[in-house]
């Protein structure tokens, strides 16, 4: 059986540029941030003295996870005007901090929906693109990929937690693959940024599909994910777009459905 290989895993890793949580800093940091994104503080933010209290932390701490909070676009600070939320359109969302925040704070519908919109809008062209400049090299770590995606589903020697867990890493790489094909630094950094949230949809997806903790119910999905695979290995660069289009609506179709599970 393919597996996936340590590169795939290492690049799988929960939202790689996550800011570490380094003691105590760290720690208020991302306890703040997840409040700000909760909508905790929608009507305004406590006093600097206020904070100081609640956190049990000195002044110089609040101050400096203040300003990395300021630099995210999350908060603007001025003497005479306190601390004041800014409105969303000025939060840096593609930040990892960010996305990671609107998770552990329970906005990951909203979050899944706009990255719903970003794959309809984005990934058709990505894999028209990869299919009309398709190397070798390309092509055969496409093929890899897709090997791998489907040894996982055919093998079933793996409990079913495990088996579905490795049937989202397997999805994820073989949309990375596509990406990683076009050869443009921006949509590698994409991926590594919104991967996590892409784990979270496939996972909604599945869930939607009856398959909690079992690998049940993929067929339709492997067999769009085929069409995408085999238009690509002929060289049809317009029939790749129109399968992954066709992916994607599905993908809308089941989270729309998943997302009864979020409410």
């Amino acid at each position: 059986m393919n597996t996936i290989s340590m590169r795939d895993r290492r690049d799988l890793k929960i939202l790689d540029g996550v800011m570490p949580v380094r003691g105590l800093m760290g720690e208020v940091v991302r306890d703040l941030g997840c409040r700000i994104v909760s909508g905790e503080w929608a009507d305004g933010m406590p006093r600097e003295s206020d904070l100081i209290d609640s956190l049990g932390v000195s002044r110089s701490v609040v101050r400096e996870a203040l300003r990395v909070l300021s630099a995210k676009g999350l908060i603007r600070s001025r003497q005479m005007e306190g601390t004041k939320v800014l409105p969303r359109s000025e939060w840096r969302l593609l930040d990892p901090d960010l996305i990671d925040w609107r998770i552990r704070a329970g906005d990951t519908r909203t979050l899944l929906e706009d990255l719903l919109k970003v794959r309809l809008v984005l990934e058709p062209g990505v894999v028209f693109v990869a299919t009309t400049t398709a190397t070798e090299d390309a092509r055969a770590r496409i093929a890899a990929a897709w090997q791998t995606k489907l040894a996982v589903e055919e093998d079933d020697s793996l409990p079913g937690p495990a088996r579905r867990q490795a049937f989202i890493d397997a999805d994820l790489v073989f949309h990375r693959e596509f990406l990683a094909a076009v050869g443009s630094e921006i949509l590698d950094q994409l991926f590594g940024v919104v991967q996590a949230a892409l784990a979270l949809l496939i996972d909604l997806q599945m869930r939607a599909k009856g398959s909690e903790v079992q690998l049940i119910g993929m067929d339709e999905s492997t067999e769009l994910h085929r069409q995408v695979f085999e238009a690509y290995m002929r060289g049809d660069a317009i029939g790749a777009e129109q399968a992954m289009r066709r992916l994607i609506e599905r993908a809308i179709a089941d989270a729309e459905e998943g997302f009864a599970l979020l409410d």
